[in-house]
């Protein structure tokens, strides 16, 4: 049996404050992180985002989607052709709003890709480019799970 080693690149950040000045935090914060896809030339990255649209929502969530189209329409991005993208942007929802972000990237090398059914309990294939944002309480391949308010009612 021949095992096969995939370079994988994981990160977790909390991207709030790029939110807060996004005419010059975006870009930088993009331009790093992709300066690090080309340094360490992964196969999957999952990025992991913390106060996605930053820390006032209201005013700041309407430059998520400037944040989605600077790495989907990346060169150093471009050979990933299996990408999963969540969004929990629905700040209307406080019993459900987690203001998280994931990110998944699995290069054209990568073959038999696939993904969670949480609803079904099966894995189906991961093909092509999805993007769930908004309320993603109804999105199949996600699993999502908020600290319990009871814990800290006062937060």
């Amino acid at each position: 049996m021949t095992t096969q080693t995939i370079p994988v690149l994981l990160v977790t950040a909390n991207v709030g404050s790029i939110f807060e000045d996004p005419s010059q935090m975006l870009k930088i914060w993009t331009q790093e992180f992709l300066r690090t896809v080309t340094k360490l030339d992964p196969k999957f990255i999952a990025l992991h985002c913390q106060e996605v649209g930053g820390k006032n929502y209201e005013n700041s969530m309407k430059h998520v989607e400037e944040f989605v189209n600077l790495l989907m329409s990346s060169n150093e991005l471009r050979l990933f052709d299996k990408v999963r993208v969540y969004l929990d942007e629905d700040y209307s929802s406080a019993e459900n709003f987690t203001a998280l972000g994931n990110f998944y990237f699995v290069h054209e090398s990568l073959d038999d890709v696939l993904i969670y059914n949480f609803k079904d309990f099966v894995f189906t294939n991961a093909s092509g480019k999805e993007i769930h944002s908004g309320n993603i309480e109804a999105v199949v391949t996600k699993e999502k799970a908020k600290f319990p308010q009871e814990l800290f009612p006062e937060v």
